[in-house]
This record gives structure tokens, C-alpha cells and sequence, in this order.
């Protein structure tokens, strides 16, 4: 039996153990450390060897013993990362308790966690486990920080949609610049065709012009040439 980790600090009663495991024909408790309680490191490996304890790497899992939960993960190499906490504890703080407990753990040992035995890395893993779990066990604290990280999130997700929008609306104005030029070059080319038509019908009303003054002066030339005939033979 392990004794619980006593610190100066306040404890709530909240996390009550956090441990590495890893499974190779049996389990191997290789790091661990009780909080505010004292764990059998026994009944943990006898829980880890059960048959239907057969874990996806990456996927959380979150069951009860007793009066207590436990939430475990396991990664690619076999190793499962254990926190027991009190029954009411969030499972959402739980796993992120253990997604930051496997990045340290792996930081800290390396390539000693394929072949740690039991309780062989309690010393040099019991800083980052203490840490976790007094900075763990203070729920409120913790959600708090998860909060802000949340409104963080959301004041990043708010930026990027205006910044959508402001390329949205850039993206609106270059069209309605295009489509503004397209409509000056269609004016420009409806001004010359205008000029063009305009300049066919002036032409056009001067050769009628030309033609009926030619046919007026044709039929005055006749009108006189009648007359003197007439004046003519009056005149004989």
C-alpha cells in the first residue's frame, strides 16, 4: 500500500491517484502517485489486467469502481495513462489531466517507457505527477482556466469570421469594380458606335439633301426651257 502524497497545499479531495501503466502480458504500474488517498497498487494492476480491458489507442475511457471513477488512455505503444478521481469529477477535466500527463510523461522518460518496470520511474516522474495533480484536484481553478481558454477560442473563431468577412466584402468590391469597368468599356464602345451611326446619318441626310436639290434644279430647268420655247413661237 502506497501513503498518500502530503503537501502544504489545500487539497480537495478530487483527484486520488494518477499513474502510468504499461501492458505486457501483465501490468506494469511504472509511475504513480497517490493523492489525498492511498491506492493499492495491487487492486490497480489487477483492474488493468482484466479481459475486457482491451483499449483503442487515442480513445478516452471513463468507468466506476466502488465509489470512486477511473478515466484512462493508451497510446500506440501500449502505455495507459490512470486517473482515479471522486465520482463527480468531470470527465472532460479528467481527459484533459491525462492528455497532459502522457506529452510530459513521454518528454520525460522517452524510450524507457517500453521497458520501465514497476514503480522504476516514481522518482523521476514524481514532479510532473505532483504537479498534475495538485493543479488537478483544484476543480474550480481548473475550469476556470479551461473558461478563459474557451473565450479565447471564441474571440479567435469571432477574429477569423471577420476576417472572412472582410475578404468576403474585398472580394465583393473587386466585382463590383470589374463588373464597373466593364460597364465604362461597354459606355465607351456604345459612345464611338453612337458617333459612327450618328456621322452614317448625317451623310446619309446629305445625300437625299444633294438628290432632291438635283431633281428641283432638273425639273426648274425644264419649267424655263418650256417657257422660251413658248415665248419663241409667240414671238414668230
Amino acid at each position: 500500500t502506497n501513503q498518500g502524497q502530503c503537501c502544504t497545499m489545500e487539497n480537495y479531495q478530487n483527484v486520488l491517484f494518477l499513474g502510468v501503466a504499461r501492458m505486457a502480458g501483465q501490468a506494469f504500474v511504472m509511475a504513480s502517485l497517490p493523492y489525498n488517498s492511498e491506492t493499492d497498487l495491487g487492486a490497480v494492476r489487477q483492474v488493468l489486467e482484466q479481459p475486457n480491458m482491451n483499449m483503442s489507442p487515442g480513445k478516452h475511457y471513463s468507468f466506476t469502481v466502488a465509489q470512486y471513477s477511473w478515466h484512462l488512455i493508451a497510446d500506440e505503444q501500449g502505455i495507459i495513462y490512470i486517473l482515479i478521481s471522486d465520482i463527480k469529477y468531470p470527465q472532460r477535466t479528467a481527459h484533459m489531466c491525462l492528455e497532459q500527463l502522457q506529452r510530459g510523461f513521454l518528454e520525460k522518460v522517452g524510450d524507457k517507457a517500453t521497458t520501465a518496470k514497476d514503480r522504476s520511474l516514481d522518482k523521476t516522474c514524481n514532479a510532473l505527477l505532483l504537479k498534475l495533480c495538485q493543479k488537478y484536484d483544484n476543480l474550480a481553478e481548473v475550469d476556470k482556466l479551461a473558461a478563459v481558454s474557451k473565450k479565447v477560442d471564441t474571440v479567435k473563431l469571432v477574429m477569423q469570421e471577420n476576417v472572412d468577412l472582410a475578404l468576403q466584402n474585398c472580394v465583393k468590391l473587386e466585382h463590383i469594380e470589374k463588373a464597373a469597368e466593364e460597364l465604362q468599356q461597354q459606355a465607351g464602345v456604345f459612345k464611338r458606335n453612337a458617333n459612327e451611326l450618328k456621322k452614317k446619318m448625317w451623310w446619309k441626310n446629305m445625300k437625299m439633301k444633294l438628290i432632291i436639290g438635283a431633281i428641283v434644279l432638273v425639273i426648274l430647268g425644264i419649267i424655263i426651257a418650256v417657257i422660251a420655247v413658248m415665248t419663241q413661237k409667240k414671238s414668230s
